[in-house]
């Protein structure tokens, strides 16, 4: 969640390390290749609620539908959060990500929240019960401290809208974002990848609206397994608290570049393991 001109090509680093979807539970295994999700397991829907508030918290909600068959699901996905961004003059900040709640099928969830250098993986699911082989509804609900950028008069923001999401096609995504009353959007830019090529032939692979202080963004095609979908969002900064109400944890960008790299190298070690049959 680095708010820096590479932005793109950052998070574009991360994305594959979303490739575990299977949880973890014991940590006592050896790493294995990763296994091969059965067609059934996919997310089928993808619904993202996003609200900012004016003192630097967002509140987030995401509620997919989870295909499970036993195979690469069998108690629960893992989503996987990048924790911390670069702020000004090159300090480290960490966003304070917290799960407030987990549901699925309308019920109460357990979940771990697993807090690494640099990510936060959350681990959804009972240890000691594998999952009906059906469709799943998860609600997962959190907040966290902003991350914006801070231009003339503005702030801008880039939010992974899948990201975090266990690596498994996804046949249908929305995302709203809500601005405080009376804020505008000021500029929004989707971006959208992994779908087939055709559905690109007249254009890109969204379609978005604004309504006063919300804007809407949906993808029109599924996405594959390797896939991003990004929004791209300024606003006026006046009345909004600044970054300084963040916590620094270094000082350098070097440093920054080196607390990346640990985190990214972490996420890939962990997600390259499955839970044994």
């Amino acid at each position: 969640m680095k708010r820096i001109p590479v932005i793109f090509l950052a998070l574009a680093l991360v994305l594959p390390l979303s490739a575990a979807v299977e949880e973890d539970h014991d940590h006592d295994h050896p790493e294995t290749a990763r296994v091969t999700a059965d067609p059934a397991e996919r997310i089928h829907s993808l619904e993202v609620d996003y609200e900012i508030h004016r003192d630097g918290v967002v509140t987030f909600e995401q509620r997919f539908q989870l295909g499970v068959a036993g195979v690469a699901i069998r108690r629960g996905p893992v989503l996987n959060y990048l924790t911390v961004f670069q702020g000004p003059g090159g300090l480290v900040l960490d966003t304070e990500l917290e799960i407030l709640e987990v549901t699925r099928d309308g019920t109460s969830e357990s979940f771990r929240a697993d807090y690494q250098s640099g990510f936060l993986a959350l681990y959804i699911g009972d240890k000691d019960r594998d999952l009906e082989h059906r469709s799943h509804d998860y609600v997962i609900k959190g907040r966290m401290r902003e991350d914006w950028r801070r231009g003339e008069g503005e702030f801008s923001t880039v939010i992974d809208l899948v990201g975090a999401l266990p690596t498994l096609p996804i046949d249908a995504a929305v995302a709203t974002v809500r601005l405080p009353e009376g804020v505008p959007v000021l500029r929004y830019t989707p971006s959208v990848t992994g779908v087939d090529p055709e559905a690109e032939r007249h254009g890109p692979a969204w379609r978005a609206e604004v309504a006063g202080n919300r804007v809407r963004v949906e993808a029109t095609a599924p996405m594959g397994e390797n896939r991003s979908f990004f929004l791209n969002l300024a606003w006026p900064s006046a009345t909004f608290a600044t970054l300084s109400a963040l916590v620094a944890t270094t000082t350098t960008g070097s440093r920054f570049s080196r607390a990346m790299a640990i985190a990214e190298a972490s996420m890939m070690r962990r997600l390259r393991r499955r839970t044994s049959s």
